[in-house]
């Protein structure tokens, strides 16, 4: 069998076991432990912000309580829906090694791929001890630290790096991809996926009107304040270039919200959308600790949510944002000479 027919028989496969998920139920989440707690913790110290708990350092604007742990969940799903039941956008060869996820969250893309590749070795780091404490195959292995610190892989070690969702929790963009570049082995293929902090209109100027645009100004405002970028891709693929990646690509999926949705595709996307944008989920969980720390209270907060629900909710819009899926490859030795 040739390369081009095993990776089509693969992609065939995972979308088949997709399809049976999504039709039978048996998912991510289904099948997760994410109410097993991880018994460190239990004596983990926490700063509270907003009803939900934070990294004690202050640095870190994402939280880890069990809404958290719920969401993650949902939004692997999503994305999954994203890349028609891929796990990656990136096509990675049958062979692959070694894979690092950076900020793996429940673990859940790590236990799946180990699966799709189990003769891989496949590391996730995240700063929070929330991964699955049950069915974690023999080729995962979680550590905990902060993405930000020096990896202790070797230099061009890495066939492939992986990152998601990792905006409010990264504060030097251009040093961590630096380090991406350096760890990856000649050739070696890198992945990261966040959602763009717009709001849009599909009835509006496509890909142009921004909705709520006062909350998400003070967003942004809180932002700068604090030095976290929670929008990093537009800037992506010119830190990438800094860093001398080539083969540097950008996707967008739009991913509705409401009840505006007309066809099949898109109606699943919604559904798992309106799951985990709740005020619970989008609002409080994420800008707790931003406007926390910069001298916002929990009832200064409540005040200017209505607003932005009442706009979002309107009758007369089709509100949804952006999933970006960035692929870049650091090059190979012959074509670097």
């Amino acid at each position: 069998m040739s390369r081009s027919s095993r990776k089509e028989e693969m992609g065939a496969k995972e979308q088949h076991e997709y399809q049976v998920e999504q039709t039978t139920g048996d998912s991510s989440e289904s099948n997760s432990d994410t109410d097993a707690v991880d018994p460190r913790l239990e004596n983990m110290p926490f700063i509270e912000a907003f009803g939900h708990h934070y990294h004690i350092s202050g640095k870190i604007f994402l939280p880890f309580d069990e809404p958290e742990r719920k969401r993650l969940e949902v939004q692997h799903k999503l994305y999954r829906h994203c890349l028609d039941g891929a796990l990656t956008n990136t096509r990675l060869p049958l062979d692959i090694a070694q894979i690092v996820d950076l900020g793996t969250g429940t673990g859940v893309w790590a236990i799946e791929m180990a699966a799709r590749y189990p003769q891989a070795q496949i590391t996730g780091i995240d700063v929070y001890p929330i991964q699955r404490q049950k069915g974690v195959p023999p080729n995962v292995k979680f550590e905990i630290d902060d993405v930000e610190n020096p990896w202790k892989f070797p230099d061009n070690s890495i066939d492939f790096v992986h990152a998601r969702s990792i905006a409010g929790g990264v504060r030097d963009w251009p040093a961590l991809l630096r380090q991406v570049h350096q760890k990856l082995k000649p050739g070696g293929l890198f992945e990261m996926t966040e959602i763009a902090l717009n709001i849009l209109d599909f009835d509006g100027k496509f890909a142009e009107a921004d909705m709520c645009p006062e909350f998400l100004q003070i967003f942004r405002d809180l932002c700068d304040k604090v030095g976290m970028d929670f929008n990093p891709s537009p800037h992506v693929p010119e830190w990438l270039v800094d860093a001398d990646f080539e083969k540097i690509v950008q996707r967008s999926e739009i991913l509705p919200a409401g009840s505006w949705a007309q066809d099949e595709k898109m109606k699943t996307r919604q559904s798992l959308m309106n799951q985990i944008t709740t005020e619970h989920y989008v609002l409080d969980n994420h800008c707790g600790l931003l406007f926390k720390s910069c001298g916002w209270t929990k009832e200064q907060f409540d005040a200017i949510v209505p607003t932005f629900w009442q706009e979002v909710q309107a009758a007369n819009i089709r509100p949804y944002i952006t999933a970006v899926f960035t692929t870049a490859r650091k090059p190979r030795r012959d074509e670097s000479a």
